[in-house]
């Protein structure tokens, strides 16, 4: 059994005002978390940071640990970067959104798709454990505000330029642009956020898609509110626990400290009361 992982954490970005500040940050310590509570080999985990996390580089490790799986082996992947969406090009999405992932070298006219990410998913051998960690935004809004470097906190977003065009030249907008809000819209709160759903990966989303995920000073340094605490609930429980308890824990944590996003666990019910990771 073969224990492997990719985390990919960018503060950096090629586009101006965009750059954050804990990424890096939760790369090191999730890569600790798999190291001293998971039995992962640090040869065995592949690190994307800053300018070296483009597309491209995204996709060739993404691609390799996927098509290394074999029956039995644990396989991690880790994003911690902006979120953002795009108008759908294929007609797959209900609103008309595709979500995207943003590299370094983010190029809105050919974006990181999540297209792209289930095709590559869907590659995954039966009886592969794959867990996914997005700690990101995928809401979007129409404002353009530019956030001071300063500033606590900062929303891991980045607003989609066609849709900024589209609001300004007075043309109507492909789909519904989510709005960057600190909690869901009333009549949209799920009873649950702990969701079944037929992928054979385990998925951990830094919010709902009505919220945004934070980059903010935590522990007197920059880290992603999820992953931050995350990693903590794992240090608390010496990596005994299962994904639903994980993810209980890691939603009480955010709570305490004042944060409005709520984390989403997807996956097949069976596999909510597995060791996380086991």
């Amino acid at each position: 059994m073969a224990k492997r992982a990719v985390l990919i954490g960018i503060n950096k970005y090629q586009v101006p005002g965009s750059d954050l500040s804990g990424c890096v940050n939760d790369v090191k310590n999730l890569r600790g978390a798999l190291t001293t509570y998971y039995g992962f080999a640090d040869k065995d985990i592949t690190t994307l940071t800053d300018l070296k996390a483009t597309k491209k580089a995204m996709q060739r490790a993404i691609k390799k640990l996927i098509a290394g799986g074999k029956k039995g082996d644990v396989l991690v992947l880790h994003y911690s970067g902006h979120g953002s969406n795009v108008p759908d090009d294929n007609g797959d999405e209900a609103d008309r959104r595709d979500e995207i992932l943003c590299p370094t070298d983010l190029d809105w006219k050919d974006p990181f798709r999540d297209d792209w990410l289930r095709t590559t998913m869907n590659k995954l051998r039966k009886g592969v454990s794959l867990t996914i960690i997005m700690d990101c935004c995928h809401s979007g809004t129409i404002t353009r505000a530019i956030t001071p470097p300063d500033v606590p906190r900062k929303e891991r977003f980045l607003p989609c330029p066609l849709d900024l065009m589209a609001v300004e030249s007075g043309r109507k907008l492909r789909g519904t642009v989510r709005g960057q809000l600190g909690k869901a819209l009333r009549g949209r709160k799920r009873k649950s956020d702990v969701v079944h759903a037929d992928i054979q990966e385990m998925l951990i989303t830094g919010c709902r898609d009505t919220q945004t995920s934070a980059d903010a000073r935590i522990g007197g340094s920059y880290n992603g509110a999820l992953t931050y605490y995350l990693v903590e609930s794992i240090k608390e429980a010496k990596g005994k626990l299962t994904y639903r308890e994980l993810h209980r824990r890691t939603i009480a944590k955010l709570k305490q400290q004042d944060f409005d996003q709520v984390p989403q666990l997807e996956g097949q019910r069976t596999a909510f009361d597995r060791q996380f990771l086991g």
